[in-house]
């Protein structure tokens, strides 16, 4: 599959998005008060200064991120951090962890349409995908406006990188999107360039940074002795 397919695809089922995020709002699947944020609509105005944009997944790649996004806050005066996410329990455990100057906004589905909406508003300076989150039109869209990308934590699994070489088309030109690929293992950063990425180096696991979830004292303890 080239990228030109694939944005006819998504062009295509677009209206039928509309009804699959519907009925997953119905079962609580996406957040009923910020569901607009889904289809792009930003739901609040962009704070001034230098905005970094990073985007994970989900729980996992968004606590880990959390010693990344402290850092980049504190390391120059008028930073800010959106960090986006897919899940309603990642929107949770965000708005609960983040750091003064940073804030959650829900990504837009990868259609064409919400995805520039999202990049008109929020113009960000830098952008930072997290492991795997290879969205074509977010991708492509991000790099058509000038926007540099790089790639942190980054991970191909075995069963990923048999399937990317299926679809080597389409992983190489958005691989080439990016200034910097940071892989989480050797194997990982040998991957990413096989796969096309221009530079890629191997920085270990931000997983292994981030800090122990808070939990009550009496539950801890209780926790421990039983095991």
């Amino acid at each position: 599959m080239t990228r030109g397919i694939y944005r006819l695809i998504t062009g295509l089922v677009k209206p039928g998005l509309r009804i699959y995020l519907w009925l997953r709002k119905l079962r609580g699947k996406e957040d009923s008060l910020r569901f607009p944020e889904r289809l792009g609509v930003p739901g609040m105005a962009r704070p001034t200064g230098r905005l970094i944009w990073l985007h994970a997944a989900s729980v996992g790649e968004s606590l880990s991120m959390l010693p990344l996004i402290g850092a980049l806050v504190q390391a120059e005066s008028g930073n800010r951090v959106l960090i986006s996410t897919g899940t309603v329990t990642s929107a949770r455990l965000m708005a609960e962890r983040l750091p003064n100057g940073a804030f959650h906004r829900y990504v837009p589905v990868d259609c064409v349409g919400y995805v520039r909406r999202f990049l008109d508003h929020w113009k960000p300076d830098l952008a930072l995908w997290t492991e795997s989150e290879f969205w074509p039109n977010l991708i492509a869209e991000t790099q058509a406006a000038g926007i540099p990308m790089v790639l942190v934590n980054g991970r191909i699994s075995p069963r990923s990188f048999a399937g990317w070489q299926r679809a080597r088309g389409l992983i190489g030109g958005l691989l080439a999107g990016f200034t910097l690929c940071l892989g989480q293992t050797d194997e990982d950063t040998e991957r990413l360039l096989e796969l096309g990425a221009p530079r890629a180096k191997c920085l270990g696991n931000l997983k292994f940074s981030t800090p122990p979830l808070p939990a009550g004292g009496t539950e801890l303890e209780a926790l421990q002795g039983a095991i």
